[in-house]
């Protein structure tokens, strides 16, 4: 093997053909009969020679192929939220489809807007950032087609969401309607310090509006709001939905809530486990609906009542907006409608259900 590192020409020498066919090989299949090819790839391959440098070819071309996701999470967490996961799932299918790579960028690890600086990419996925994020102003000010899932809306980029506000006004409804009138809530409120850094969660505003729109439709359907008792987390975890549900269940029968809202579908599988820890049933003593509509939702046992945003077609609705900006197209982002999902999670309270009589 050579001691110097082979290139474009050492190749071209070697297989006795032009650089502009070496080239070709790698960039313009097409251009060559398949012998040509065999030819100077077998050589490239006798050389060592790995093929062209990408991050060159990107700024000859002036496209990298690829679109950057900046996340809220740091990686070890968003690898593990289900919720997360499914969005990702969705703009990557999609954008694999138009042969586009994805490149996750922290923004928790960019203390300083290096990352973002520096990330080889054509375009932005901005997920669940906060509008005054270093991170967020990192990526507009390199003036690259943006869109925003989640949070942050920002004046003059397409946004995809749904009303978190409204969204959690159909839990509150739903259990309102059933007769609930001790209701406890699971909420996000941001990350605490002395937290692992694969379990804490920065704050997010949509946790916010969640627990504002149930809070608030539940007044509508006339439950006092001395009844609505909010327990806060800094972790969207099984663990952390178990203690805030065994805390808000540890009071005498009478004042004890008869559902619990969680915001997100992991603090409510978390909720059922308590539930089942304090030795009551669900849903004969206790409701509860989370937020989300991830896959274990369904799976649960019993299967959980839950809010769905639809987070894997949202995912699929960025990554489109994003390859339509790229093409020079004017874009407008579509709206996603919540829907209460209702499963096996939710009953009236026993209380009502004993003043029914059959008839």
């Amino acid at each position: 093997m050579p001691s110097t590192r082979p290139t474009l020409d050492t190749v071209a020498k070697a297989a006795g053909v032009s650089r502009m066919t070496v080239s070709n090989a790698y960039n313009r299949p097409d251009q060559l009969s398949a012998t040509t090819r065999e030819r100077v790839l077998k050589a490239a391959a006798a050389l060592g020679y790995p093929g062209p440098d990408p991050a060159g070819r990107s700024l000859r071309r002036r496209r990298a192929d690829t679109v950057g996701v900046l996340l809220t999470e740091r990686l070890p967490t968003a690898f593990t939220d289900p919720g997360l996961v499914s969005l990702m799932r969705g703009l990557s299918t999609e954008l694999g489809a138009a042969r586009q790579a994805v490149l996750l960028v922290p923004a928790e690890a960019d203390l300083d807007g290096s990352l973002v600086r520096n990330a080889l990419v054509d375009a932005f996925v901005v997920c669940s950032m906060g509008p005054t994020d270093p991170a967020v102003a990192s990526v507009v000010g390199r003036r690259l087609p943006v869109v925003t899932v989640g949070s942050p809306k920002l004046p003059g980029i397409p946004h995809v969401s749904v009303d978190n506000r409204v969204a959690g006004a159909l839990a509150g409804q739903h259990l309102g309607a059933l007769g609930h009138r001790r209701v406890g809530v699971v909420a996000l409120v941001g990350r605490d310090p002395s937290l692992p850094d694969d379990a804490a969660v920065p704050i997010r505003s949509g946790s916010r509006e969640r627990v504002a729109g149930c809070t608030q439709a539940l007044t509508e359907a006339g439950v006092p709001a001395t009844s609505v008792t909010v327990a806060e987390v800094r972790a969207n975890s099984a663990a952390a939905g178990r203690a805030a549900a065994a805390e808000l269940l540890a009071t005498p029968s009478r004042r004890r809530p008869t559902a619990i809202f969680a915001v997100t579908d992991v603090l409510a599988l978390g909720v059922l486990e308590a539930a089942a820890a304090a030795g009551l049933r669900v849903p004969h003593d206790l409701s509860v609906v989370g937020f989300d509509d991830i896959p274990e939702a369904a799976r649960a046992e019993p299967p959980l009542t839950t809010v769905s945003q639809q987070l894997y077609e949202q995912g699929q609705s960025a990554a489109r907006l994003v390859l339509q900006l790229l093409d020079g197209q004017r874009v407008r982002a579509p709206r996603f409608t919540p829907k209460l999902m209702v499963r096996g999670t939710t009953a009236p309270p026993y209380s009502r259900r004993a003043l029914i009589v059959p008839g």
